[in-house]
C-alpha cells in the first residue's frame, strides 16, 4: 500500500537548481545587452559610411564618382 503520511516540507521534492553555466552565460549577455544600450544612447557606438569618410562628403547614389559617362569595354 502506498504511504499516505504528509511529509514535512523538508522532505518534499525540490526542482532542480539551474545551472551555474546558465547564470553566467544570462549576466554576460544582460551585461553585453546594457552595454549596447549604453553606446546607442550617448552616441560613442555610431555606426556608417561616414565614420570612414574623413569628412569628404559621399557621392550620390547612382552617379559615377568623376562624372564622365560609364565605360563600355568592347561594345564599339
Amino acid at each position: 500500500m502506498a504511504d499516505t503520511t504528509p511529509r514535512p516540507d523538508a522532505e518534499r521534492e525540490q526542482p532542480p537548481r539551474m545551472p551555474r553555466w546558465v547564470k553566467v552565460a544570462a549576466i554576460a549577455v544582460a551585461l553585453l545587452v546594457a552595454l549596447f544600450l549604453v553606446l546607442m544612447l550617448t552616441g560613442i557606438g555610431e555606426h556608417g559610411p561616414g565614420r570612414h569618410m574623413s569628412g569628404v562628403p559621399a557621392p550620390a547614389v547612382g552617379l559615377p564618382a568623376t562624372g564622365s559617362p560609364p565605360a563600355t569595354a568592347g561594345l564599339g
